[in-house]
């Protein structure tokens, strides 16, 4: 069964191997896969280096807010994704999900918290580290799935 997905811009094909026929986005479709978290925390990883690097070398802003922003957009990735991945699994509760969002939830309310009755956290520096991370998904998959995806329709000498 194939049906449009106009809106990813792929197409969604039933896959009978996993049990009850589940809707997959057909990658040769849609040109990419899912996000790699790996590939994106490195990518993340080079930013607040380089950003630390610049911030050291300007003698300006906060390197440990710059570190509290990528920390902190990573760890509500990662808590996201856990919680995505769960919530369609055939066969599990969806507590294990609600249970991530809620923990996202006291992540997102502590830092809140943090922010607005203490000054440990400069604004600019950790809106600077937390801008990583959706440069670094730009970067992973406008740049690096570009290239696997060339490299694997060029043909080797």
């Amino acid at each position: 069964m194939v049906e449009d997905a106009s809106a990813s811009g792929g197409t969604m094909v039933e896959d009978e191997s996993a049990s009850g026929g589940t809707m997959v986005e057909d990658e040769s479709a849609s040109g990419g896969g899912e996000l790699r978290a790996g590939s994106i925390a490195g990518i993340q990883v080079a930013a607040v280096v380089l950003g630390s690097v610049v911030l050291a070398l300007l003698g300006r802003g906060s390197l440990a807010s710059l570190a509290a922003g990528a920390a902190f957009m990573q760890a509500s990735f990662l808590l996201q994704r856990f919680a995505v991945r769960s919530a369609f699994q055939p066969g599990r509760s969806p507590g294990v999900a609600i249970g991530l969002i809620q923990l996202k939830l006291v992540l997102i309310l502590g830092l809140l918290y943090v922010g607005l009755t203490t000054s440990l956290l400069g604004p600019a520096s950790f809106a600077a580290g937390a801008t990583t991370l959706p440069m670094a998904i730009v970067i992973d998959v406008c740049y690096f799935d570009w290239s696997r995806r060339r490299a694997k329709k060029s043909p080797n000498p």
